[in-house]
């Protein structure tokens, strides 16, 4: 009987009983107890059943007392049904203790009677039974691990269990099952839980004479089988291994334990031993290795210490196990195992701990030093350490980092042992971390192991470096936590020293002690312009310095009292951290303001940063004050349209902490009045009750109005995300899925509160046509979230009139080419199944699905779906064009695979016995309908109807594809119809591929999904699979079908993702049948393969490569991948096979296919480091394949290289190739990869003899060459002396300065500095230097431009780490000094010219002046004498002579401007002022490209003659790149320091040089980007004075028509730019004045910022703030304005301050109201309706809006209240008035018609569907919008006529109070269809409040 039929029938037997006289209390008390077993034994969700136990175990506690009156056949159905439940609760560990917890309490009362029926159950496991079952075994682990009395039943039955398990290991040895595996590793854990916890049972059999040990002598024979196979997984022999491990803990003495252990040790090599009495399994092991480090891993983890430590009697020499035995071998396995790192890094560690543990001990025995200085035990961990410490694989690093901690407090406390004081090791260790680059992550683990020791100050004061290195890593993401753990360390070390023995030192005294060391670091970092670096030091240096420093903060504080946003974002980061530190925020006046300011300023991470400090709070119930609530309504609106997906995530978080203040605080507050029973609380408006449920109201409002079609994608997105908080937060939904976030227990309380006030209706029908209208938008994200909030808060089924609507919505949209419309609708096909009950699907499907709805609604829904795919199949084989255009094939797939594997409620449909067969037989039909769809489609593709999987697998080429489609649409055109070959694809060309690509791309998904999803569940009883044999290879067909004959990159990746899932499942599933179907497909793929192939060169191997991919990475990685193996192995020797004499490069030859799917593996991030003991060999494929005569080969091994190389050194982890970011050290990659050295060295030398004297006259060259350097200069600079393992390489690089090839000898230079140690940098720049020619020597050209290369590389990484003594460097400069004349014209190579200057470059400020001052003369002397390089093809060029002249040039201004000399200065200017062409523009590039080292006089003097020289520039016909060049330089350097002091000359320069400028860009003959630095140069000349008006017209022209959205981004940013420049000026200027012209100027300049700031280019709006944020200061800007000048504000405070700016500087301007108005949307209502009812033919792409982010409905909104007081103001003057009256006329006539033909059409009947899909439509809501705020302005029109008596408009009909009742009607009937109302009709209140609420939502 199972334990659900137990509960059962206890449950029947109380209810009985309770009939007896004097049992009724105490069944009545056991009744609750049952029915929460009962609730258990059924549920499914582990939190609902652990959360059942923990509710029964308090109701038996209850009842426990009365329990005992009860005799022993009344309790026995109690007892024994709880015993059955924890039988079978075995697999969960936490439910099976709450189980126990009712046996310990059944106990108390009876205990033999629980143990007696216990015994039962336990006796039934292993009664009549050889072998026990994986499930008997798990319980009686169990058993034995948790229960006491079950543990006591075993001890008095271990001879049956272990003859049991015995037999358990018989049975799996005659069975090798793959399915075995998870009994095999059950078995194991059993039999460690019996030698763990059964010590004085198991010692006997095992040690003594007397016990009986046969079987246990059995079970250790096939635990050491698995420990030394290869059949295990893994896990499981590390687990044979801690069993074995936990045996030897059972020896009576130490010293026999450890001889045993030493005889399992050496069993591989002696073939025999024995164990204590038992005997050890005598065979002929053929090891892997692997079994030494199983054993080494279990005696460190689990052998007694004094076990390891004893000594051995083998020898006369003292040793013991730990040292003399397992530490030797695993340096031999470290060596071997290089697969199995994170396990040999494991085992080091725990046998350095386990040193640690047993020093004094081993010190007994050794009677010495375990770690003398200078021993090998002490070098070989050193260097085991060294070497693994920046191994990418996981886990690896923690260890490393532990083993440093551990070998170090080892040598301190044998140093305080043995009075050692020197200590050298501490300092060898600081030295071997200074001499690392910084960016390599395994110097800080050691350096954080020696602090203690050194002390930090010690530290400090050698490693002056470290805090500009704690920065650097703080910018480089995967550094971050070491940095953190460093500084962390010594601020703890800091502490511990600067208060030990000082018990009256202040707090404020320790701050100022950090602040000498630390404060201006951490002020740098927190105030950096690098986000990413300002947010590191917050998260991981601020928040350890307001720890352990708490007077620190004060200091900080100080120092971020600017008002830039650096200053901003130091200042709120530092109030937040304190904050939480402290759970204290200073408050204050001050304090206040200046956050205030915070969260309108540009910047994203300071405005959430202020949010935070609002939101945020220690105490979660802490009321939300007036002022937050009101800073909260003020910031919202504004940034729901932000760009950043991270603020907008992060805006949802902080958002959601003031929620649950909100509703915490409400409940307290709720609470209070239920308990004082007062009405005045909530009553009272300003009390936190009514407050916080007002806000909560509000914000559900701005989401509903920012939900609408008529929102962008961000504010849609936002919206969503604040609505899912809010639903989170405030309703009553219980989630047994979430682990934290339930709601309170009195939530309901709360709720009904704040519906009886008429708050708070999240589900109304409107919210529900909202998210809907949601699921209909074409973004992904947008619909995955909304369909997640109906299905997880809204009631569990839609209204069955929206329901149906959304039926009929999802069918048309899934019929629609579009993707994203066939997308939405699967979604919402997915939605309705989840949302809806037996009878609403009743309702909506037809007639045939009807009568079988009742069994399965699930069920019949997908049979609805696959008629609806077999209906598209059949119009596709009629018809594919038409098919594709009003039937696809891809949407109704998608609405399946969404449907099938999304739903949960489908898949627990599936488990049911009386659906079987029908599932079977659906599925089924499935596969064939998809099978048929792929045959069609990709038949289709290949120009024929039909296609097999028996033909010969060649996908067609992309020119057949196009003439098979071009066939298909000719056959249905008129056959008079000749049309002419369209250059770009047609539409009909399009139509048909994308049905094909998308519907082949979906088809795969779904079938790997299927088989994911139903392979793993159990067959229903009496059944069969639900996918059976047939069925399966059915689907594998399909996939081999689509991967081998389909180019198509989407469709066949698409596809892989479904195949990998199908792979795994298969060689996952225990059926040996089913793991057999992947692994003919590979052994089918090899031999296609290895056969001739089609001609395919455009795609390479199309799918095929893939196809290897997804079988091998579906392969379990926990096992030894047998398949990997084979695969590689055959690759490679198929990929290494010679070249027949006959080969034909058109063909696809089999070898060059291999080494694309050898790349192809390499690539994939499934095989992770499964790869890696076959990269090596694929490394000498690589290198000798570069060597084939076929172009295909080559192409193919250069490609495999470039994956071996990411996969041997790392993904790249930042963007910049720098080594020290992307690589590993020499010692590291040549540690692991052995035979990789000699591979490379071999290269090299070969490449260095043929690099030689040519042979014949010609050049022999090493095409792997190149391949080899690239690879070695990636490479991370080591650390270890030229006695390393990179030594060797040394010399070959350095002769290869005189290959032949200049690519070859740059990049031999490269790969020279990772392999010299930085210590060594000096030696060989010296040796390096002196080995340069002197005029009079006779060398080489390509070896001296190769040795100054060399120079250059080296020196440069010396002068990044700072390596170089002072007395080094003068060295190598005076060499350098001596060789100058080869930077002279006596060196007539313009190369080596260029290379040495290069390297003199570099010291430049190091060397002496007078070396500085000869090389200035040199290079001027060489640029007045030489010629400027001619055009191509002229005699006498040499190459090289163009660049070394620019890069003289910029030596000169790099040294004019480092030394700031007048005449140096003057010198560049003359060169700019006259020299060549070439020159100007080299000194132009160096101004626009050098933002460091540059001088103020320099830029002065250069932007002077830059402005002289303007009009000859502008007038002689120069070149356009000269003149774009000479245009940015001047802006780069006009807009640092603003136009220089105007005077005469310079005046009239300007005004010339405007009106050339402002002609050119008239004109329309300049490119965007020329254009846009010729408006930044006009703006910028503008500004020397506003008088000339004409000119400022055409100005404001010419800006508006580069501001409009049509225009490109390019001069839209110039647009941007020069409003900022010019524009603020002139607006602050006509605020001044009274002129109309100027002002008028004003308005249409304002305006164009309006439509900038609406830009979809965040970059554009960002410069378009900067014009909003001049504007709104208190005073105008001198000058040149600057991005820095001022506070700037984010782009939609601004547009809503220009707004403000506009009525209240310039409402007296007729253009203000014109540039209001002509911002309404103008879309018709009636057209917008018409085209929406339009059936007509749908085409394959929308057409795109020219700006996606503006949002004329929103904006339209936020006008509203503008032109309400604008028409207030406008009635008082006559001039601004008629134009309202003019506006009146031309809107008012037709608005009437207009909104009653909107009510008209949202009442009629019969059109829901209709009506949903306007929902979606964004030009139907900002027509409706646009509609309803120019009937607000009617109506405040009519009624301004009405109230003076004036005469009404002749064309108007109707009076304002009707049309106030038609508006209301119109909103009424809107908001009953989804339509959120949007604007309010209580104008005078809008008009006339004192603060514009303009972004508020009115409801």
């Amino acid at each position: 009987m199972g334990a659900e039929e137990e509960v059962l029938q206890c449950l029947a037997f109380y209810a009985a009983v309770r009939q007896r006289e004097g049992l009724g209390v105490v069944s009545q008390g056991l009744l609750p107890v049952l029915e929460k077993l009962k609730q258990f034994a059924g549920g499914s969700v582990k939190r609902c059943k652990d959360k059942n136990l923990e509710e029964a175990y308090q109701l038996l506690s209850a009842v426990s007392k009365e329990l005992w009156v009860l005799d022993r056949s009344q309790l026995l159905p109690l007892v024994r049904c709880v015993l059955a439940l924890q039988m079978e609760t075995t697999s969960s560990s936490s439910s099976f203790h709450r189980l126990e917890k009712l046996v310990a309490k059944l106990s108390e009362g009876d205990e033999p009677l629980v143990s007696g029926q216990l015994n039962q159950f336990m006796g039934s496991l292993v009664e009549h039974k050889e072998a026990l079952s994986p499930g008997s075994l798990q319980t009686v682990c169990m058993f034995v691990e948790e229960s006491m009395l079950g543990r006591s039943y075993w001890q008095n039955n271990l001879m049956l269990l272990l003859k049991c398990i015995v037999g358990t290991f018989d049975v799996m040895s005659q069975d090798q099952v793959s399915g075995n595996e998870e009994w095999r590793y059950i078995t194991v854990k059993t039999c460690l839980q019996l030698f763990k916890l059964m010590p004085k049972e198991i010692s006997p059999l095992v040690w003594d004479e007397t016990g009986e040990s046969k079987p246990l002598q059995s079970i250790l024979g096939s635990l050491m089988h698995i420990i030394m196979g290869k059949t295990a997984c893994k896990d499981t022999r590390m687990l044979a291994g801690t069993a074995v491990s936990m045996l030897v803990n059972t020896a009576p003495e130490p010293h026999r334990g450890a001889a045993a252990a030493l005889g399992l040790f050496h069993l591989p090599s002696a073939g025999k031993g024995h164990f204590g009495r038992l005997r050890l399994p005598s065979c002929a092991w053929n090891p892997d290795g692997l079994e030494r480090l199983v054993l080494m891993r279990g005696f460190l983890a689990c052998c007694r210490r004094e076990i390891l430590s004893c000594s051995l009697d083998s020898t006369q020499q003292q040793t013991c196990l730990l040292l003399d035995v397992l530490f030797p071998a695993l340096l031999i396995l470290t060596e071997e195992q290089k697969d199995c790192l994170y396990y040999c890094c494991q085992v080091f560690s725990l046998w350095l701990q386990r040193v640690r543990e047993n020093l004094d001990e081993l010190w007994e025995v050794k009677e010495n030093r375990v770690l003398a200085e200078n021993s090998r035990l002490l070098q070989a961990l050193t260097q085991f350490l060294w070497n693994n410490a920046e191994s990418p694989v996981e886990g690896v690093s923690d260890f490393v980092h532990t083993s440093f901690q551990h070998l170090l407090e080892i040598y301190s406390l044998e140093c305080d042992r043995f009075d050692d004081t020197a200590r050298p090791l501490y300092g060898q260790f600081l030295q071997k971390v200074i001499l690392m680059p910084w960016q390599a992550r395994a110097r800080y683990f050691p350096l954080c192991a020696i602090l203690p020791y050194l002390g930090p100050e010690t530290v400090l004061d050698i490693y002056k470096d470290l805090p500009q290195h704690l920065l650097n890593c703080l910018s480089t993401n995967h550094l971050c936590p070491t940095a953190s753990d460093v500084y962390k360390t010594i601020l703890q070390q800091q502490r511990k020293v600067w208060t030990e023995g000082q018990e009256d030192v202040s707090e404020e005294e320790l701050a100022r002690r950090w602040a000498l060391r630390w404060l201006p670091t951490l002020s740098r970092a927190l105030t950096s312009p690098s986000s990413f670096l300002q947010s590191n030091a917050s998260n991981y240096l601020l928040v350890w310095t307001l720890r352990l420093f708490p007077a620190s903060y004060a200091l900080l504080a100080e120092g971020f009292k600017g008002g830039d946003s650096a200053q901003l974002q130091a200042w709120v980061t530092l109030l937040n951290v304190q904050k939480t530190v402290t759970g204290v925020l200073p408050a204050g006046q001050e304090t206040l303001e200046r956050l205030s300011s915070c969260l309108f300023v540009k910047e994203d991470n300071v405005r959430l940063a202020a949010l935070s400090l609002l939101c945020a709070s220690p105490k979660t119930n802490q009321v939300l004050t007036e002022t937050e609530i009101r800073l909260l309504k003020e910031f919202l609106p504004l940034n729901l349209n932000c760009d950043s997906s991270s603020f907008r995530q992060f805006l949802q978080a902080t958002v959601k902490k003031a929620l649950v203040r909100l509703r915490d605080s409400s409940l307290a507050a709720l609470r209070q009045h239920m308990k004082n029973k007062e009405r005045s609380a909530e009553e009272d408006p300003q009390s936190p009750l009514v407050q916080a449920v007002g806000f909560v109201e509000w914000l559900l409002q701005l989401c509903a109005s920012s939900l609408t079609s008529g929102s962008n994608y961000q504010r849609r997105k936002s919206a969503l995300l604040l609505l899912a908080a809010i639903l989170e937060t405030c309703t009553d939904s219980w989630s047994p899925e979430r682990k934290k976030g339930q709601p309170p227990r009195n939530m309901a309380a709360l709720l009904s509160w704040a519906r009886s006030k008429g708050c708070w209706d999240f589900f109304s029908r409107s919210n529900i046509l909202m998210l809907l209208s949601c699921l209909q938008d074409s973004t992904n994200e947008i619909r995955e979230l909304a369909s997640e909030l109906l299905v997880s808060y809204f009631p569990a089924a839609f209204p069955e009139s929206i329901a149906v609507a959304a039926f009929e919505r999802a069918t048309e949209a899934l019929s629609s080419p579009r993707v994203p419309e066939a997308e939405a609708g699967a979604v919402l096909m997915k939605t309705i199944l989840q949302k809806s009950d037996g009878c609403t699907l009743r309702c909506i499907l037809a007639e045939a699905e009807r009568e079988r709805t009742g069994e399965c609604r699930c069920l019949s829904f997908v049979e609805y779906l696959l008629g609806v795919l077999q209906a598209h199949i059949s119009n596709a084989c009629s018809d594919l064009l038409q098919a594709a255009r009003s039937a696809p094939i891809h949407g109704v797939v998608l609405a399946l695979r969404r449907c099938l594997l999304e739903v949960p409620e489908v898949a627990a449909s599936m488990s049911e016995a009386q659906l079987a067969q029908r599932w079977q037989v659906f599925l089924s039909h499935l596969v064939e309908s998809l099978r048929d769809a792929v045959h069609l489609l990709l038949g289709t593709l290949q120009g024929k109807q039909a296609s097999s999987c028996s033909q010969e697998a060649a996908a067609p080429s992309f020119a057949d594809m196009g003439n098979a489609i071009g066939s298909l649409i000719r056959l249905g055109k008129d056959p008079a119809q000749e049309d002419e070959d369209p250059i770009l694809l047609s539409e009909e060309h399009g139509l048909i591929l994308t049905c094909c690509w998308v519907s082949v791309k979906e088809i795969g998904l779904l079938l790997g999904g299927l088989a994911e999803k139903i392979l793993p569940l159990a067959p229903p009883i009496g059944s069969g699979p639900l996918l059976p044999l047939p069925v399966v290879k059915m689907a594998s067909e399909v996939f081999q079908e689509i991967l081998l004959k389909c180019r198509h990159w989407g469709a066949v990746e698409g596809c892989s993702l479904g195949f990998t899932k199908f792979c795994a499942t298969l060689l996952r599933h225990p059926d040996p049948e089913l793991q057999d179907v992947p692994k003919a497909i590979l052994a089918q793929g090899l031999v296609l393969l290895s056969s001739p192939r089609s001609s395919s060169v455009t795609r390479r191997a199309a799918g095929l490569p893939m196809l290897f991919l997804c079988i091998l990475a579906g392969e379990d990685s926990a096992k030894s991948r047998p398949l990997l193996a084979h695969c590689c192995q055959t690759l490679l020797a198929l990929a290494a096979t010679p070249l027949s004499q006959d080969w034909n490069q058109t063909l696809d030859l089999p070898q060059v296919s291999a080494v694309h799917v050898l790349q192809t593996l390499v690539r994939g991030s499934g095989l992770g480091t499964a790869l890696r003991q076959y990269l090596t060999p694929m490394m000498i494929l690589v290198l000798k394949a570069l060597d084939s005569p076929s172009w295909g080969m080559r192409n193919a091994a250069i490609q495999l290289f470039g994956a071996l190389t990411v996969r041997l050194l790392g993904q790249k982890r930042s963007r910049d190739n720098n080594h020290g970011h992307n690589g590993v050290s020499p010692e590291v990659i040549f540690s692991h990869y052995p035979q990789l050295k000699g591979i490379l060295l071999e290269e090299l030398s070969l490449a260095v003899v043929a690099s030689g004297e040519p042979r014949g006259g010609k050049f022999h060259l090493c095409p792997s060459l190149y391949a080899v350097l690239t690879f070695l200069a990636k490479l991370q600079p080591g650390t270890d002396g030229l006695n390393s393992s990179s030594s060797c390489f040394l010399e070959p690089l350095i002769q290869l300065a005189g290959n032949p090839i200049y690519a070859a000898r740059a990049m031999a230079a490269k790969a020279l500095v990772p392999l010299v140690p930085a210590a060594e940098y000096g030696t060989l720049l010296l040796r390096l230097a002196s080995e340069l020619p002197q005029p009079s020597d006779t060398s080489s050209q390509n070896a001296l431009h190769g040795r100054l290369l060399q120079i250059e590389s080296v020196l440069a990484q010396a002068l990044r780490v700072d390596c170089l003594s002072p007395d080094m460097l003068f060295s190598v400069v005076c060499q350098l000094q001596e060789r100058i004349w080869l930077v002279t014209s006596a060196q007539w190579c313009p190369l080596i010219r260029l290379a040495y200057l290069q390297v003199v470059s570099l010291l430049v400020g190091t060397s002496p002046s007078g070396f500085a001052q000869r090389v200035w003369e040199a290079v001027k002397d060489e640029l007045d004498h030489s010629k400027p390089a001619g055009k191509a093809g002229r005699l006498g060029i040499q190459v090289g002579a163009a660049t070394f002249r620019q890069l003289a040039v910029r030596f000169l201004c790099s040294e004019a401007a480092r030394l700031a000399s007048p005449e140096r200065v003057h010198e560049v200017c003359s060169l700019l002022q006259s020299g060549h062409t070439d020159l100007q523009e080299a000194i132009l590039t160096w101004t626009i490209e050098t933002e460091d080292r540059r001088s103020p006089i320099l830029d002065r003097e250069l932007q002077l003659t830059l402005l002289k020289k303007l009009g000859e520039v502008l007038k002689g016909g120069t070149d356009l790149v000269f003149l774009k060049l000479y245009l940015e330089a001047f802006v780069h350097l006009s807009s640092c320091q603003g136009l220089p002091a105007s005077h005469k000359p310079l005046s009239s320069t300007c005004t010339e040089s405007s009106g050339i400028l402002l002609s050119m860009v008239e004109s329309g003959e300049l490119s965007p980007d020329l254009q846009c630095h010729t408006l930044c140069v006009l703006a910028l000349l503008l500004t020397a004075g506003f008088e000339d008006f004409t000119l400022l017209e055409r100005w404001c022209v010419v800006i508006e028509g580069c501001g409009e959205p049509l225009s490109s981004a390019v001069l839209r940013m110039a647009a941007a730019k020069s409003l900022y420049l010019a524009g603020a000026g002139l607006v602050w200027k006509a605020r001044e004045e009274s002129g109309r012209s100027l002002r008028a100027v004003a308005v249409r300049l304002i305006d164009t910022a309006i439509s900038l700031l609406q830009d979809e280019d965040q970059e554009v709006r960002l410069e378009a703030s900067i014009f909003a944020s001049l504007l709104t200061q208190r005073q105008p800007p001198s000058g040149v304005p600057s991005p820095g000048s001022c506070a700037l504000l984010h782009s939609n405070k601004g547009l809503a301050d220009l707004l403000r700016l506009l009525l209240e500087e310039f409402w007296d301007c007729p253009e203000t109201f014109a540039s209001l108005v002509h911002r309404l949307p103008t879309t018709d209502l009636n057209s917008a309706l018409m085209e929406l009812e339009d059936k007509g033919a749908v085409s394959l792409y929308k057409e795109d809006e020219p700006n996606v982010y503006a949002e004329p409905a929103v904006l339209s909104r936020m006008l509203l209240p503008f032109l309400v007081r604008l028409l207030d103001r406008a009635s008082a003057t006559p001039r601004l008035w008629e134009l309202f009256q003019s506006w009146l006329k031309a809107t008012g006539p037709g608005l009437f018609a207009s909104l009653q033909h909107c009510v008209a059409w949202w009442s009629q009947d019969g059109n829901a569907s209709l009506r949903l899909k306007a929902l979606g439509c964004p030009k139907v809501h900002a027509a409706v919008t646009s509609l309803l705020v120019k009937a607000v302005l009617v109506v405040q029109m009519l009624e301004m006529l009405e109230g003076r008596q004036q005469p009404s408009i002749e064309e108007i009909h109707y009076t304002s109070q009707e049309l106030k009742d038609v508006v209301s009607a119109a909103q009424k009937v809107l908001a009953q269809h989804g339509m959120v109302p949007t604007v309010n009709l209580e104008t005078e209140q809008m008009g006339r409040r004192g603060h514009l609420e303009c972004v508020s939502v009115n409801h």
